[in-house]
C-alpha cells in the first residue's frame, strides 16, 4: 500500500492597514469580547469580508507596538451561526488607538474549534497573533498560523510549510526496523518497530525472521503535521516557543511507528529553529482495531 498524505494547498495573501471612516462603532463595541464570540463579525462589509463572516474567537493585547491594547479577531466563513466549521479564516486587528482596522487574508484556512492565542513570539516585547484549528482528518492534525502586527504592518511568520514540523520519510527495512531522513536532522533516523511485530507479521509485512516481504516495498514510512502545537516560554524571558508532536505512521493511519516531539524557537526574518528534537521507540504497542479489522480481511 502506498500511502501518502495529501494536503490541501494554502496560500497566504497579506492585505494592508485598512482605514474604516464612519464607521459605526456602536456595533462593534461590546462590554466583554466574549459576547461577539459566535456572532456576524460587524465589520465584515467595510473590509469586504463575506457576509457570513462570523466571530471564532476574540482577544486583546498590544499587537501593533504603540503600547495601547487592541481587539483582535479571528473570523472565518460559516452558513449558520452554529456550524462548528468555519472556511476562509482570517485574523483581523481593530487598532485601540485609531479604530482602523489591519487584516492579513488565510487563503483557504479552514476547520474546526478555531482558537487564537496573543503572545510574543519574536522577542521585541509585542504580542503576535497565534491561530489553531483542527482540520478534522483522521490524521489527527492541526493547521497553526502565527502573524505579526508590529507597526500595523500585517506578516505572516508561520504557515503551511513550518506547520509540517519535521518531514520524515523512510521505509521498512529488515530487522522490524524502518529507516528514514528528517528534515533539520543531521543524520538518518533509524526506528525500532519490533513491538508491532506480530501485527506486522499476520499483515505479511514481514515474515516471521524479521524479513521484509514483498508487499512491503510499496509501504511509505511518513510523517504528519502538527497535531499538537502549543506556545511554550521555555526560558522564562517573557518571548515565548512552540513545543509540538508529531507522528511518523507505517501500514496506515492508524500504525503509529513513532512520535516526534519538537522545540521550535523564532530566528527572525521567517524562520523558525528546532531547539531540541526527540522520538518515541515503542516497547509495548497495542495493536489497535483499525489493523486487526485489515488483517482480518
Amino acid at each position: 500500500m502506498n500511502k501518502k498524505w495529501m494536503k490541501p494547498a494554502a496560500f497566504l495573501v497579506l492585505a494592508g492597514v485598512v482605514g474604516v471612516a464612519g464607521l459605526n462603532m456602536a456595533g462593534t463595541k461590546v462590554a466583554h469580547a466574549d459576547s461577539e464570540k459566535g456572532k456576524l463579525f460587524a465589520a465584515a462589509a467595510d473590509l469586504k469580508l463575506d457576509k457570513n463572516t462570523y466571530v471564532i474567537d476574540v482577544k486583546s493585547a498590544d499587537v501593533n507596538g504603540d503600547k495601547v491594547e487592541d481587539k483582535v479577531f479571528l473570523v472565518g466563513q460559516k452558513e449558520k451561526a452554529d456550524d462548528i466549521y468555519a472556511s476562509n479564516m482570517n485574523i483581523v486587528v481593530q487598532d485601540g488607538k485609531s479604530k482602523a482596522y489591519s487584516t492579513t487574508d488565510l487563503k483557504e484556512l479552514g476547520g474546526y474549534e478555531g482558537e487564537l492565542t496573543l503572545v510574543d513570539f519574536t522577542g521585541d516585547h509585542v504580542a503576535d497573533a497565534f491561530v489553531k484549528t483542527a482540520t478534522g482528518g483522521s490524521g489527527g492534525i492541526y493547521s497553526h498560523v502565527i502573524a505579526t502586527f508590529a507597526n500595523n504592518k500585517p506578516a505572516v511568520i508561520f504557515g503551511e510549510k513550518e506547520n509540517e514540523g519535521i518531514r520524515y520519510e523512510g521505509k521498512f527495512v529488515d530487522g522490524f526496523k524502518v529507516e528514514g531522513k528528517g528534515s533539520k536532522l543531521d543524520k538518518p533516523l533509524t526506528i525500532d518497530v519490533s513491538a508491532n511485530q506480530d501485527v506486522y507479521v499476520a499483515a505479511k509485512l514481514y515474515d516471521k525472521a524479521g524479513k521484509v516481504q514483498a508487499n512491503g516495498d510499496d509501504v511509505n514510512v511518513f510523517s504528519y503535521p502538527f497535531g499538537s502545537l502549543t506556545p511554550v516560554d521555555m526560558d522564562g524571558n517573557g518571548t515565548f516557543e512552540l513545543v509540538g508532536e508529531q507522528r511518523i505512521v507505517g501500514m496506515n493511519n492508524t500504525d503509529t511507528v513513532s512520535r516526534i516531539n519538537s522545540v521550535w524557537g523564532y530566528q527572525g526574518e521567517g524562520k523558525w529553529n528546532p531547539w531540541e528534537v526527540e522520538y518515541s521507540t515503542f516497547l509495548i504497542k497495542h495493536p489497535g482495531e483499525a489493523i486487526n479489522t485489515m488483517i482480518g480481511k
